[in-house]
């Protein structure tokens, strides 16, 4: 097949062999993206994020306009240099340009109005109309012209030729851009008519509006261009009458209008039960959280096992009801924990909508699931789903065929990652930043963010909120400073810290937004924890006994270590003093420990083992249990005891919500009480973790570290030491402002050189990296064109190195019988120069064991988990 050589493409396809197969008409390919751009400003979400964003009302004359300016996001591709595509590279005849883009050639075209060729060309476009609709015209077409992810630059060089007609030997014209673009013109016209109609308002020129209006036209382009949904047009076919109906079906498909599916009128019938349980009384929190006068932001803050979750899927109910929210993103803290939620997030939409249930997206890359598939990669950016689905079946999953499409789904459950790439200066973050703004956005453990993730969330928030989407922010205790910073997003008003004496006289349980902070009765489910310090951090030995001596007293016991390093090791002398191996937590009958290097295939039996052997549902008898911070959230755990490294207080309170989580009538008598034994250094001195982290205590040489600051570490063991017993929750507010509280941090000034130093290094590490976050950001009240940033330069959402993801093929067999497929390595612990095309070379591999190499470095995955070894 050959493409007229008068005609342009917008889309091809070759078979494997590059012969060309099938050609999209260029024009009709422009009407396909168009018609989605109408269809999307038909769904209320994105209505009303247009709406908010330009601060007015958008009239149908408004969106047709707006709909001329993406009609024309391809027109760069009437230039020689791209239609030179049709060829193979190196079998163009010598009479056509070099091929090129269509982007910048499309500014070119119209910035560059010296040229004589370039002013008739544009003849052709109604540019004049066009310059009737206001100022905003300029912006809103180059960031149309931008659809492929980034703002485009000045060019340097210019093509100029590209836009001249490609002449044969003779002279005879064998392409020419001219008729094309009047073309363009005349299906522009007649497909789009009220838009040139006389009279209306200009379009909205707020920077937010153009920001927002350029990820939907990324949108638009991403879904017009897929086959699926806009088969390629056929000889004689009127694209203006079949577009309108492919761009309906790709919306309805992808469950993006939520009243033409009858899902949010169907939400009328389900109620707080669906989302608890028959049967269960809901928590106060979670009654609170329906209140239709809480504004757009909103702080919950309840102690741990409170019932959060439920709450902030009820409060997404009563918005999605109310026609306020179309979509619902939960943004956890790791991996791990959004795929416990997933699954709960799934049960719960299986019973408030029973029939046509919306697609849950777990948005994990490599990690992906929807409707409880997890689809095989496949080339060109494809995937196969197992069970073989009908078309329409497989359209309702498409949101989870590419991370960036993520947020297109109308329940996504992922990391805290996948949102903040919408506020980064990322390719495509507009696209996510306008699809996020239908969702209700959940973060949960909003806590654990460093002052990076803090600036960039800020960020995001506020392009979230302007566009009006609504935010929930779920935190055990959150910092007097950390709340009032969030609250006064969108406000011109300084950030103003309360006191210490008001931040802790501050309600707890709460609920809070701009208007006010709002107490909430807890759960009913006080406990009393008795904890105590115990010199002994460096003891694996000494942890052991205390585990196991409380093992014979019929407890069920967890150590949880800062460091993997010092995990192991806890484990390894468990394993050496226990004479009971029934005690110890095991998977397939191997005794393992938790934490985070293990593989994507032994990890969910991992967590599901957890919650079998210490869940709520548990059988008596005793058992320990060894791990990391993977144990503190998200995991359903009822501990009688918890044996614990020395952290931050919010950290510490964390993991004690892991004691005593439910009632449970099998409870040793010894330890009605809830019992925590926190393990510092000898003689409680944190003096030498000012040089040398140790224990995940301190900071590392560039200020950072797992636990780095140690003013809270050593607010955090005043408290342990000066309250033998606290309530939880109604002192969890006092405690952490007592570790948090920007005055009792600023006590360490007093205390000699080594802390002040401390203390300036602490200081100085956080506002670099809120200056980091401020330059990595997108600012969505700044002009989109002035956000110029390289898409090659990857920035992101976490500072420090990333995980080298190894893949095995072969896969060998595992240690707990399940293939070794894919295995995260932190990237401190692989060569700093690993080239990126590295595999994994296995040595040998038994059923206990698998050793490789990577690169020069040496490691064992057993049933401890991945370690460096050295070779034989």
């Amino acid at each position: 097949m050959e493409i007229p050589e008068a005609g342009a493409f917008g889309k091809l396809e070759r078979s494997a062999d590059g012969r060309l197969t099938r050609w999209h008409p260029l024009v009709a390919h422009l009407i396909d993206v168009s018609a989605c751009f109408l269809r999307l400003c038909r769904c209320r979400g994105i209505r009303r994020a247009l709406e908010h964003a330009a601060g007015r009302a958008l009239t149908n004359r408004d969106t047709a306009r707006l709909a001329v300016l993406v009609f024309l996001h391809d027109l760069g591709k009437a230039n020689c240099g791209f239609q030179a595509k049709r060829f193979l590279r190196g079998e163009a005849p010598r009479h056509w340009p070099m091929p090129c883009g269509h982007g910048p050639e499309a500014i070119d075209l119209l910035t560059d109005l010296d040229l004589v060729a370039h002013r008739a060309l544009l003849a052709h476009l109604p540019l004049a109309a066009m310059i009737g609709w206001g100022d905003a015209v300029e912006a809103l077409l180059f960031a149309s012209f931008s659809h492929h992810g980034w703002p485009l630059g000045d060019r340097s060089q210019q093509n100029v030729a590209v836009w001249r007609a490609v002449k044969d030997a003779n002279g005879c014209v064998i392409y020419d851009p001219d008729p094309i673009l009047a073309e363009i013109a005349r299906s522009l016209a007649n497909f789009l008519p009220e838009a040139f109609a006389q009279g209306g308002p200009d379009l909205p020129d707020a920077p937010r509006f153009v920001h927002t209006f350029a990820g939907l036209v990324q949108f638009a382009d991403w879904l017009g261009s897929d086959t699926r949904f806009f088969a390629f047009a056929e000889p004689g076919e009127d694209r203006t009458r079949t577009a309108y109906r492919c761009a309906d079906d790709a919306v309805l498909a992808l469950g993006l209008d939520a009243e033409a599916n009858t899902l949010r009128a169907r939400t009328t019938h389900a109620g707080l039960a669906a989302i608890i349980g028959e049967g269960n009384t809901p928590y106060p929190i979670q009654t609170a959280l329906a209140d239709p006068a809480l504004a757009s932001l909103v702080i919950l803050e309840s102690e741990t096992g409170s019932g959060k979750t439920e709450a902030a899927l009820w409060r997404y109910v009563q918005l999605f009801q109310a026609g306020e929210v179309d979509s619902l993103y939960f943004a956890l803290p790791t991996r791990v924990a959004a795929t416990q939620l997933c699954k709960r997030v799934e049960r719960v939409a299986k019973r408030l909508w029973p029939n046509d249930t919306p697609v849950v997206v777990r948005a994990l890359p490599g990690y992906v699931s929807a409707e409880g598939q997890e689809p095989q990669s496949l080339p060109h950016f494809r995937v196969l789903w197992p069970d073989d689905p009908s078309d329409a079946q497989a359209h309702r999953r498409w949101a989870a065929e590419a991370p960036k499409r993520f947020l297109a789904a109308p329940i996504a459950v992922g990391t805290i990652d996948q949102a903040l790439l919408g506020g980064l200066q990322v390719r495509h973050a507009h696209m996510r930043h306008a699809l996020l703004s239908r969702a209700l956005l959940v973060v949960d453990e909003v806590h654990a963010s460093d002052a990076y993730m803090q600036t960039l969330l800020e960020g995001l928030l506020d392009g979230h909120l302007a566009c009006g989407g609504h935010v929930l922010l779920l935190s055990a205790t959150l910092g007097a400073r950390a709340r009032a910073s969030y609250l006064c997003i969108g406000s011109s008003a300084p950030v103003s810290t309360p006191s210490f004496d008001d931040a802790c006289g501050a309600p707890y349980p709460a609920v809070s937004d701009v208007h006010r902070h709002r107490p909430v009765a807890a759960t009913g489910r006080t406990k009393q924890v008795a904890w105590e310090a115990i010199d002994m951090i460096d003891d694996a030995a000494t942890v052991a006994r205390l585990a196991l001596d409380a093992a014979a007293g019929d407890c069920k016991v967890l150590v949880i270590r800062n460091l993997v390093r010092t995990a192991i090791e806890t484990q390894e002398a468990l394993e050496a003093q226990c004479g009971e191996p029934a005690w110890l937590f095991d998977l397939n009958g191997a005794p393992t420990l938790h934490h985070s290097r293990f593989s994507r295939q032994d990890r969910p039996a991992l967590d599901d083992r957890v919650e079998a052997l210490l869940g709520k549902k548990s059988p008596a008898g005793p058992r320990v249990l060894v791990g990391t911070q993977t144990l503190e959230q998200s995991l359903d755990i009822d501990a009688d005891l918890l044996i614990t490294d020395l952290c931050p207080m919010d950290v510490l309170l964390q993991r004690i919500g892991r004691l005593h989580r439910h009632d449970r009538p099998d409870r040793p008598s010894a330890h009605r009480t809830a019992r925590v034994i926190v393990l510092i250094p000898k003689d409680g001195d944190l003096a030498p973790l000012l040089s040398r982290m140790q224990h995940g205590l301190g900071p590392i040489k560039d200020g950072d570290g797992i636990y780095p600051d140690l003013r809270i570490i050593a607010c955090t063991l005043e408290q342990i030491c000066s309250r033998p017993q606290i309530a939880i929750p109604a002192d969890n507010r006092s405690l952490v402002e007592a570790a948090t509280h920007p005055e009792r941090l600023g006590a360490f000034d007093k205390l000699g050189d080594s802390w002040q130093a401390h203390a300036r290094g602490m200081i100085g590490n956080a506002g670099a990296k809120r200056a980091h976050g401020h330059l990595q950001r997108l600012h969505f009240d700044q002009s989109f064109r002035n956000q110029q940033f390289d898409p090659n330069v990857e920035s992101s959402t976490r500072l420090g190195l990333r995980d080298r993801l190894v893949l095995f093929e072969p896969a060998p067999a595992g240690p707990f019988g399940a293939p070794l497929r894919a295995l995260a390595i932190p990237s401190w612990l692989t060569d700093k120069d690993l080239n990126p095309d590295a595999a994994p070379e296995v040595i040998c591999a038994d059923a206990q064991s698998v050793q490789f190499r990577l690169g020069t470095r040496c490691y064992r995955y057993d049933r401890f988990g991945l370690r460096v070894i050295d070779p034989d």
